[in-house]
């Protein structure tokens, strides 16, 4: 897997401090621990040389990580240095003692001068990860790591159950020219089936895959969606091997095992072959057929209509010279939701601007490589070093991913910029509410407009300041299906500033439709509270049958009265919780019988806030911390300034006895 190194441009972007054994700890025995999948940065450049037995390297720095889910991982540095030069090598360990037993797999110079390994994991099991230089290299440096599931040489080693499309490759954008200040383009795709069965796609009926486009922006610490088109109707699945070795079907009404299906930038912007998103719904699968036969859609009447619509000035780059674009491709496919499988359904790769242009419209060409199964938004977390970004699950419903930053502007003034994505959910959203610190304002957002007659007003979101809440909401939502909420495959930006610093906290979608809980908690980066203390969500926690790990984040604080206000989100609703404090941190997996893994040591208490409490219908359970009074064995402990105390939530789970949330430090 080769990946384009790290440009100027990037490297500018993430400013990566120098930051010492904070990213990656040069003894095993207090390795850093990391949780989940995604980007994650080093720095191995004072770090000296361990002996661990079977593998040579030198400078080497150690990180923690406990696996979501049993099957293949790929640790990998291909295209992720940011020190020219810079030779790294991989080792994967148990996470058994110090120094460590042979290496599970070792590997050096896998991409160039970069390494990647893949090994099988097995789920709540802890793995050290050790980051360093060939054995004799002259020096270290600074990159990141990328832990992502899966991952074999020459197939799919590990096909999901059921048909699975995925966006294996983003290829060639067609720039067709610019009208009014518009510019039109097109994108190649070549879908993948990593399931174990064939995928339907079947011509001239509801039986076949959708993909939809679009076009993303980031700059100055901002990530926007700049423009989006119709979905694309499949019609034929030519059988050739891009991700996985293919069993052809025998038809080309279905897309056999393993197999890939390419289709052109041009077409896939042939207008005719574009419908409305709005006939698709993509938690389900279900596509209306034939197009326009549940909306009013009118014929293409120009170059624009249908494709994917971007302001022209948005790629100038005289007004924009450091902007980093990303394309992204969302599929959605009946049989691939009916087997569960529509929640890697995006993919997403860079794009760059060649200096030409096309009647009018900056030409774009693909630079990297395709992300496959992740969101462009996923890519924050490799822009900038401090974002937040996270896939939230809507309960019984769909995903969504939001993401967060915070921008320091100088003298006590912070930027905060927050994106939301809706990959699948049929519900979409229409309202975000988070804390606001001191004296914010100067609220705004961005979003892409809809066009060619999809049934979505364009209405700016009005965003508003209630004590120390700051939030937008769509216009007239309820009970509107053409208002303009998040819909699938679209992402909304949003942004404000602040005299407060920003702390790991949680904020509150609106959702648009649908039955179920109208309001979603979700974890962002906020203004931290006059007076509050910070907080940072630490340790690792293992998927619970949400199909994602529970959080643990403050809500509010208050010090007159000594309370803090512990919230775990995204777990199974109506489960049985507890909240556990400590005043030491450690990592124990399957404590207790659990699947997940124990975060605190030492002197655990017990149902913090005097119960034991059932999860609600969106995955949250609250509890209310006397911190005058922590349960600390058979007796109680007060909270002194300088302290720093763990919190965590044990609870039930459907698909086993328990499980843990991650833990939330609190620094009083």
């Amino acid at each position: 897997m080769l990946r384009t190194p790290i440009t100027a441009t990037l490297v500018a972007a993430l400013a990566i401090p120098s930051l010492g054994f904070a990213q990656g700890d040069d003894l095993c025995s207090r390795a850093q621990n990391i949780s989940g999948i995604g980007i994650f940065p080093f720095d191995n450049s004072a770090a000296t040389t361990g002996a661990p037995a079977g593998c040579s390297m030198a400078r080497d720095v150690w990180f923690r990580w406990v696996a979501p889910a049993t099957r293949s991982v790929t640790v990998s540095t291909c295209g992720l240095t940011t020190t020219p030069g810079l030779d790294t090598a991989l080792a994967v360990h148990p996470a058994g003692s110090c120094p460590p037993s042979a290496a599970l797999v070792c590997e050096d110079d896998s991409c160039r001068l970069d390494a990647e390994v893949t090994f099988q994991a097995t789920a709540g099991e802890a793995y050290l990860l050790r980051v360093g230089t060939w054995a004799s290299a002259s020096y270290g440096g600074t990159g990141f790591i990328e832990i992502s599931l899966g991952g074999s040489v020459g197939g799919c080693s590990e096909p999901s159950s059921g048909a699975d499309v995925v966006a294996g490759d983003l290829d060639e954008a067609i720039a067709y020219g610019a009208l009014g200040g518009t510019s039109a383009y097109s994108f190649a795709t070549t879908a993948c089936n990593v399931g174990d069965e064939e995928l339907l796609w079947v011509a001239q009926s509801s039986d076949h895959p959708v993909v939809a486009h679009g076009l993303y922006r980031f700059e100055g610490g901002r990530l926007e969606q700049l423009g989006t088109g119709w979905a694309k109707h499949g019609f034929a699945a030519i059988q050739r091997e891009l991700c996985c070795d293919c069993i052809p079907s025998g038809s080309m009404s279905a897309l056999g095992v393993g197999c890939s299906d390419p289709y052109s930038g041009y077409l896939n912007g042939t207008q005719s072959t574009l419908g409305p998103r709005v006939e698709v719904d993509a938690f389900t699968g279900a596509i209306a057929w034939p197009i326009g036969s549940s909306s009013n859609v009118q014929p293409a009447s120009s170059l624009l209509d249908r494709r994917v619509q971007v302001p022209t000035e948005a790629l100038d780059p005289v007004h924009h010279p450091t902007a980093i674009y990303l394309a992204e491709a969302v599929y959605a496919a009946p049989d691939d939701a009916a087997a569960g499988n529509h929640f890697d359904n995006a993919s997403h790769r860079p794009y760059e601007r060649t200096g030409a242009m096309v009647w009018g419209a900056h030409q774009i060409e693909p630079t990297g490589v395709t992300e496959r199964g992740l969101p462009a938004i996923a890519s924050w977390a490799r822009l900038s070093a401090t974002a937040l970004v996270r896939e939230v699950r809507v309960p019984g419903e769909g995903a969504l991913w939001v993401g967060s930053d915070a921008i320091p502007l100088g003298a006590g003034v912070w930027r905060y910029e927050l994106c939301v994505f809706n990959l699948n959910s049929s519900r979409g959203v229409a309202g975000l509410a988070l804390p606001g610190g001191a004296a914010p304002r100067q609220l705004g957002m961005s979003y892409p407009r809809a066009h060619s007659g999809e049934p979505r007003r364009n209405d700016s979101w009005p965003g508003g300041i209630a004590g120390d809440r700051v939030g937008w909401t769509a216009p007239g939502a309820a009970g509107d299906t053409e208002a303009n909420a998040i819909g699938w495959g679209t992402a909304f930006s949003f942004w404000f500033t602040s005299d407060s610093p920003p702390s790991d906290g949680v904020g509150e979608l609106t959702l648009h439709r649908g039955a179920g809980p109208a309001r979603l908690p979700v974890p962002l980066r906020v203004p931290l509270a006059t007076g509050a203390p910070v907080a940072e969500v630490v340790c690792d926690a293992v998927v619970n049958s949400t199909g994602l790990p529970g959080v643990m984040l403050p809500g509010t604080f208050d010090g007159s009265t000594s309370q803090l206000e512990l919230r775990a989100i995204g777990l199974p609703p109506g489960a049985i919780g507890m909240a556990l404090v400590s005043a030491a941190q450690a990592s124990v997996p399957m404590a207790g019988g659990s699947v997940g893994t124990l975060c605190l040591g030492g002197t655990i208490g017990r149902s913090v806030g005097a119960t034991t409490s059932g999860v609600d219908a969106a995955g949250e359970l609250d509890v209310i911390a006397d911190l005058a009074a922590l349960p600390q064995g058979l007796s109680t402990v007060g909270v002194r300034p300088g302290d720093t105390w763990f919190f965590q939530v044990w609870h039930r789970d459907v698909q086993a006895t328990s499980n843990f949330t991650q833990a939330l430090a609190v620094h009083f």
